[in-house]
């Protein structure tokens, strides 16, 4: 089975200016277009949604065949074996649904997805192919009961919030492995569903994915009432949590709800900002040559946030990603450091 039979014949590439998105048509450039399949690289088959917003090109892919090698790691830790139930969310182009399938053999294979050209395209390729796959229209947060009970549930889409319909959807003793996302950075997490309904299991390492739609992030509020933002100075200018896997991730699991940015200022340093819609709260640090300027706004200081979960991260000795650990249940999440009973301080 080859990749190229599920990679719609129009993908998007990075453009001459390294900024906007450009199609890339199988029949104007057929040797590009099957090398790009034959890669091990994620193929971005839909930007903006399937809209028109920037005349033919985009800056924000929505939908992507993901990397081989990522996939193969996923179905490592999922543990696929032959007459397995198993629910996919995020169909994408129907590869990845395909390689269950052939997984799992004489069990049953249900991928799910939201964006409607998209699983059309999913459905006519397994079909194709010969992949006895069902194929759901359909928002793969809420999962799809009428299959349920799984014993396997993959997401090739990124979520903060673990929804609690798959952990519901799951047998006891079944696993879940999907990509987490925090405020800085993602990794895969494999959980394993309980029979009193609740779900836990540790992080396994890097894992960079698009989100589900429906936990996209807010629109930042960066400068929203600046006149009236708290400043103080500062001789630390805290930048790892936005430069360093391991300081982010680690961070992210204080401050899981905000988003994060960079204004490069032209020198080595930039001006780092963190927001938080709900709650519509901002953080700015802006460098200076020996102190820097740090601005908050709202009823979170988030820059004090932030100092307070990176200096723990380094008093418990900097741990990795791979020491964390989520539990779910229906009330919420929780992340622990090392084992489930030492659930990390919460904001």
């Amino acid at each position: 089975m080859n990749r190229e039979d599920f990679i719609p014949d129009e993908i998007w590439v990075t453009g001459e200016d390294g900024f906007f998105l450009v199609p890339l048509r199988r029949d104007e450039d057929r040797q590009r277009w099957l090398e790009l399949c034959r890669s091990d690289r994620a193929i971005t088959i839909q930007v903006e949604d399937g809209t028109d917003r920037y005349d033919g090109k985009g800056i924000v892919p929505t939908s992507s065949s993901s990397a081989p090698w990522v996939m193969d790691r996923m179905f490592d830790i999922l543990d696929v074996r032959a007459g397995m139930n198993i629910l996919e969310i995020g169909a994408g182009t129907g590869y990845n649904a395909a390689l269950l399938a052939e997984r799992t053999r004489t069990g049953q294979v249900t991928t799910m997805e939201i964006d409607r050209a998209i699983a059309d395209h999913a459905r006519a390729a397994l079909r194709r192919t010969g992949h006895p796959v069902t194929v759901i229209t359909g928002d793969g947060v809420r999962g799809y009961p009428e299959h349920a009970p799984y014993d396997r549930l993959v997401a090739t889409a990124a979520a903060s919030t673990v929804p609690y319909a798959w952990i519901e959807q799951t047998r006891p003793g079944g696993r879940i492995v999907l990509p987490y996302v925090g405020t800085f950075e993602g990794a895969l997490l494999a959980l394993a569903v309980d029979a009193d309904g609740t779900a836990q299991g540790r992080f396994h390492g890097e894992a960079g994915f698009m989100r589900l739609r429906n936990q996209r992030t807010d629109p930042h509020v960066w400068w929203l009432g600046e006149d009236d933002a708290d400043v103080r100075t500062t001789r630390r200018y805290l930048d790892e949590p936005l430069n360093d896997f391991e300081a982010g991730f680690a961070v992210g699991t204080w401050l899981s709800d905000c988003t994060n940015g960079q204004i490069d200022e032209g020198g080595p340093a930039k001006t780092l900002l963190l927001s938080h819609a709900d709650s519509q709260s901002w953080a700015s640090l802006t460098a200076g040559t020996d102190e820097h300027e740090v601005t908050q706004y709202g009823p979170r200081r988030l820059w004090d946030e932030l100092e307070t979960a990176y200096d723990w991260w380094v008093a418990v000795g900097r741990p990795p990603c791979t020491r964390f650990g989520l539990t779910v249940t229906c009330d919420g999440q929780v992340f622990w450091l090392d084992r489930p009973t030492q659930v990390i301080p919460s904001r």
